[in-house]
């Protein structure tokens, strides 16, 4: 799941008053105009995944007030360690919320990807306010083929990176300095290491933890270049480079957090005149010149979402330092108990959730045995996180685009709000894409250096993946329904006695459809019926036939009268704008749908238009059957349970059911959401699944 972008809480330090807010400085104008007004969140169901499976998530978007309209698009892409685009997905926005499902190609190598979550506004701005987050995919049968071949210590590199406190190193300026050490894999390490001037004499010593990171406090000197040593055991030792300190500048340093304000010390040791700005959920709220070194007091905001941004701008207007950091006050909880702590295999299994936070949108769940029991630090974003005793240490890279755009002066818009969604293809529009000719090559080392247990889960997708060809299986735990439009009447044949013909059953279960003939065609309009209103609509409705739009009744009255599972009519205008087709359905719509769903196919055959082609409608998830021992096909999924709609009731509860597959070990049911103050808000439980004598 994603990393939160934070930054280093330091010790006590005096407290200077603020005074001057944001608006009444020209730099955080400068600022505001390169933060994007909107925001996505996006939670998923697993912590890494093999090639060949489906990815569930949810996206949550938000947006400040302003003047631009919210977007009702958005855009899943899937890229590669070189930013090429794998494939993506294009998604109806609904009350601020997005939910869809990737299967991931089959012949994706083994390696770290980035899940990008962006509308197409967003793409006027730096990509860090877009969602982005590091992503390990595991081939199984590179897995299998070379996970056993272990290379000789001499061939196996550790891998270094260096952050500076606010990405700022200042000569002669004090600094703590963020080390990460990782394998090929970019799996964190515990390694040792020292830091050495030109003279080969060491400044500082360092140890990293388990997860690959430690922090030292480092002054680099004027005009001196660093080399750090770094061993561990089991790999070769390595030398790099430090990142070498600038001259002169600014930096800064958060040194006390509370709940009501940060301090923080600008480090000023050319005494330049400076400018701190404060931004939070795309809003600049707070900011304030100096030109000596101090002490400074930022509030937090009312609503701070997820982190404070603090950009330390020079005299010219440019970026010099950058951090980010959360709040320490605490997420709003879920607590989540189940009816029992272990099962069987097929067994039902009831959870309870309660929170004291109103959700701003219905949470997601997944239930599966999948835990990473390692660190990822290296993130694609540069971002890396741990707690600590006393507050929470990471090192984030900066947002080198918004710097730029500070320095060019940026402000065209090269990308359009989609504050409509389409219901008909249009030319020019950003559709959904599958990259068909991507080709990869494996990466021998990364493989070698994954953790056994993605090793392990790896191996074991290779099993399904067998156990489910041999059984006819090519994925039994997704379905994609036809997506159905609201309607104000709805005739389902089933309850009605047989009728001779399809024109007959129109005619006897639609009291609002009057049929006629000209020309030799057959023609439809809709009775119009609201309190007070009656009136025949002007001319035909869009004919729909399982989401396919036809040219006339000619093709419904041509359907197979046994197989047509019901007709539905709209035309009232609240209907019709809740389905995104108010402003092109002007006389309503005539929808037919199949039991059998294979009308749809054969229309597209014929080249019409299906409703909404641009966009990825999301399956939905099918949960295992009840029945230890009792179905004859086999189920080892380890992903058990994925729901992205779970309401809560007023007072913060909810109650679902599912039931246990024949994978047997401990799962963990996990809970995300935000609030409607964008906080995110998660909860975890866990059981276990046994063979039941």
């Amino acid at each position: 799941m994603r990393i939160t972008k934070q930054l280093f809480i330091l010790l006590l330090a005096p407290l200077l008053s603020y005074s001057t807010m944001a608006q009444q400085l020209p730099e955080a104008g400068q600022v505001q105009a390169l933060l994007s007004e909107e925001r996505v969140q996006l939670v998923h169901s697993q912590p890494y995944y093999a090639a060949g499976e489906r990815l569930w998530f949810t996206a949550f978007l938000s947006k400040i007030p302003s003047n631009i309209p919210p977007s009702k698009t958005l855009y899943v892409e899937l890229l590669d360690a070189r930013e090429q685009v794998i494939l993506r997905q294009r998604l109806i926005v609904e009350e601020g919320k997005a939910s869809g499902d990737i299967l991931l190609p089959e012949n994706l190598p083994t390696g770290t990807y980035t899940l990008l979550a962006t509308t197409n506004w967003m793409r006027n701005y730096s990509k860090d306010q877009q969602y982005r987050e590091p992503l390990l995919i595991v081939n199984a049968g590179e897995v299998a083929a070379l996970h056993t071949k272990k290379p000789a210590e001499a061939n196996k590199p550790v891998q270094v990176q260096f952050f500076p406190e606010s990405n700022s190193l200042v000569a002669g300026v004090a600094t703590k300095l963020a080390v990460v050490v990782t394998n090929a894999a970019g799996v964190g390490i515990t390694a040792s290491g020292s830091i050495e001037n030109s003279a080969g004499e060491t400044v500082v010593h360092f140890q990293t933890d388990k997860s690959g990171l430690a922090t030292v406090d480092f002054t680099p000197a004027p005009q001196e270049q660093y080399q750090a040593q770094v061993q561990a055991e089991g790999y070769a030792p390595g030398r790099v480079s430090v990142p070498e300190a600038k001259q002169s500048g600014l930096s800064l340093a958060v040194e006390e957090q509370t709940a009501e304000q940060l301090r923080v010390r600008i480090n000023n040791p050319s005494s330049w005149r400076y400018t701190l700005v404060a931004e939070a959920g795309g809003k600049v709220y707070f900011s304030q010149r100096g030109n000596a070194g101090g002490a400074i007091a930022v509030p937090w905001p009312a609503e701070a979402g997820e982190a404070v941004r603090l950009l330390l701008l020079n005299p010219g207007g440019l970026v010099e330092a950058e951090q980010q950091v959360a709040q320490r006050q605490k997420q709003p909880l879920l607590s989540i108990s189940t009816d029992r702590q272990q099962y069987g295999p097929r067994q039902q299994v009831t959870v309870t959730v309660q929170t004291t936070h109103a959700p701003g949108a219905p949470l997601a769940v997944a239930v599966t045995s999948i835990k990473p029991d390692f660190t990822m630090p290296l993130a694609i974003n540069s971002t890396l996180g741990r707690n600590a005793e006393g507050g929470q240490l990471v090192a984030a890279g900066p947002d080198q685009e918004l710097w730029a755009g500070l320095v060019s002066g940026k402000t065209a818009m090269a990308h359009g709000v989609e504050s409509l969604v389409d219901a008909f293809v249009k030319d020019g529009v950003n559709m959904p894409f599958v990259n068909e000719s991507y080709r990869a090559v494996t990466d021998t080392a990364f493989v070698q250096a994954l953790p056994e247990n993605v090793v392990q889960y790896a191996l074991q997708q290779r099993n399904r993946t067998r156990i489910n060809e041999a059984y006819g299986l090519a994925e039994a735990h997704a379905t994609a329904p036809v997506p159905r439009l609201p309607a104000d009447r709805v005739a389902r044949l089933d309850e009605y006695i047989t009728f001779d013909n399809v024109e007959e059953a129109l005619r006897e279960t639609t009291t609002n459809l009057r049929l006629g003939k000209k020309k030799g065609r057959h023609r439809a309009r809709l009775l119009y019926v609201a309190p007070g209103v009656k009136r025949m609509m002007k001319g035909e409705p869009i004919y729909l036939i399982d989401g396919v739009v036809v040219k006339g009744m000619e093709e419904i009255l041509a359907l197979d009268l046994n197989d047509i599972s019901s007709f539905e009519l709209t035309w009232m205008e609240e209907k019709l704008y809740a389905a995104n087709l108010g402003h092109v359905a002007d006389n309503g719509i005539l929808a037919v749908y199949t039991k059998s769903g294979e009308a749809r196919d054969k229309l597209r055959e014929k080249g019409y238009a299906t409703l909404f082609e641009q966009y990825n409608r999301p399956r939905v998830f099918v949960a295992a059957a009840p029945g230890a021992g009792t179905s004859a096909t086999p189920d080892f999924r380890q992903l058990v349970y994925w729901e992205p709609q779970l309401r809560l009731s007023s007072d913060g509860k909810a109650t679902f059911s599912f039931f246990t597959t024949d994978q047997t070990g401990d799962f963990s049911i996990r809970i995300q959401g935000i609030t409607a103050d964008g906080l995110p808000v998660t909860g975890e439980a866990t059981y276990q699944v046994r063979l039941v004598k």
